[in-house]
């Protein structure tokens, strides 16, 4: 932004934020509903995959995560965003919020394995969770931002 002259402190704050209020409508607006669901249910894939025998598991995670990398390159270039893998849009507060429920669950899961506390279902029903928790999350975040 250009001025023609001098600018006071409370110009320069009020735009300030008003540049933190636009990169938050483009960081959660601007995603597509496909790629919260594509990469919900990638997660999900990846989780239950994970206890396939032998070295079955960790092909298909090793497939599913490329295919969830070359998503978030799709919806970043359909929403006209460059932003890179470090630098984002999205708060911390955001990120942990979008991140964190799933990644306790494909945590809690792992653990429930190793320590044998775990039931035929809970890999079944760690991975509905997984896709739940994200999904939900991102679609409540983008539909939010969107009706700001």
């Amino acid at each position: 932004m250009e001025t023609n002259g001098s600018i006071n402190a409370t110009d320069a704050s009020a735009a300030l934020a008003e540049v933190r209020r636009s990169r938050a409508r483009v960081a959660w607006s601007g995603y597509p509903a496909w790629y919260w669901l594509t990469t919900g249910a990638g997660l999900s894939a990846g989780t239950a995959a994970i206890l396939l025998p032998d070295w079955w598991g960790l092909a298909i995670v090793a497939v599913v995560t490329l295919g969830l990398v070359k998503v978030a390159h799709i919806a970043g270039r359909r929403r006209g965003i460059c932003e890179g893998w470090v630098r984002t849009a999205m708060t911390a507060r955001e990120v942990l919020a979008l991140y964190g429920p799933a990644t306790v669950v494909i945590l809690a899961d792992a653990v429930a394995q190793r320590l044998d506390w775990w039931s035929p279902w809970s890999p079944i029903v760690a991975a509905i969770l997984v896709f739940g928790l994200f999904a939900g999350v991102g679609l409540t975040f983008s539909a939010r931002t969107g009706r700001r």
